[in-house]
């Protein structure tokens, strides 16, 4: 790789605006499989990567959250939530640019926050050796669905483009499902203070962090309106149909719930006309 791409980079990606591209990232690497593997042999450094779910009432660096909405006795569980890595990237030092992984399918690989699926993770991989100054995750949001709440079966909810989960405050449990942001790809970025810590010897520990806490902090989620399932059980839905000015505040909540230093918003022209979908059944997609 030619040195000066990398200044580009960090240069591109400090700016941050939604709606930009950034062709620079788009190294011409061969693809073997569903990964991209980089190295040398006999001189790389491994990368692992987690995706969790924290439920911190006030997580370190991040704003505090609004008072009187989710309290300290409140317990948050995040049932289902899934996101599409389409790929990492990352700049050294030495303004080297490098990928981590990268996934042919322009959907991405489906990962999953909440531990519960093995197999949706990234796999360990190898690269050259070096210290990075800036990484870049990509993630394709899933297309949504449009839902109607008497078709929902709460238990076997799947969907891909909502995220489900419960919350139990005053002695009573809210079950909730909230539609994704109607954005069409989200990226985080990572500065080099926080990669530093992940830097343990020859390996890159790589965490991917959501804070569910402080994401529904910014509602007050005991008061919303609930609908009747397809049981006749309460379900708060949170999507364009369903208490839309709280999916609203959540949709800007969302990206201010990472441990990333950035999130950058990525829309193709036209969007979000042509992600509209018809009314479907989302029993147990």
């Amino acid at each position: 790789m030619k040195q000066g791409k990398g200044m580009f980079l960090r240069a591109a990606l400090s700016a941050i605006l939604p709606g930009s591209r950034c062709a620079a990232l788009c190294v011409s690497i061969a693809l073997t499989g569903c990964f991209t593997e980089v190295g040398n042999p006999g001189k790389t450094q491994q990368v692992n990567a987690t995706f969790t779910i924290d439920y911190a009432d006030d997580p370190p660096a991040l704003p505090k959250r609004a008072q009187g909405s989710v309290g300290a006795s409140d317990t948050i569980r995040i049932l289902h939530f899934r996101f599409n890595v389409v790929e990492v990237n990352y700049v050294t030092t030495a303004n080297e640019e490098g990928r981590i992984w990268k996934v042919p399918d322009s959907l991405g690989q489906n990962i999953d926050f909440t531990g519960q699926d093995s197999t949706a993770v990234l796999p360990p991989v190898q690269v050259p050796p070096g210290d990075w100054t800036i990484m870049k995750l990509e993630s394709r949001i899933p297309l949504h669905d449009s839902l109607r709440s008497d078709t929902l079966d709460f238990a076997g909810f799947r969907n891909p483009g909502y995220i489900k989960g419960t919350m139990v405050t005053g002695g009573r449990e809210i079950r909730f499902v909230c539609q994704f942001p109607n954005d069409y790809k989200i990226n985080l970025v990572y500065s080099q203070a926080a990669l530093e810590k992940w830097k343990h010897g020859d390996a890159y520990d790589l965490e991917f962090i959501f804070f569910a806490k402080k994401w529904l902090s910014a509602i007050q989620l005991a008061q919303a309106p609930a609908f009747p399932d397809r049981f006749g059980d309460p379900v708060v839905v949170i999507d364009q149909e369903h208490n839309a000015d709280l999916y609203q505040i959540l949709w800007d909540s969302f990206f201010k719930s990472f441990n990333s230093d950035k999130v950058w918003k990525e829309n193709p022209v036209g969007w979000p006309a042509q992600a509209a979908l018809g009314k479907i059944s989302l029993s147990n997609p």
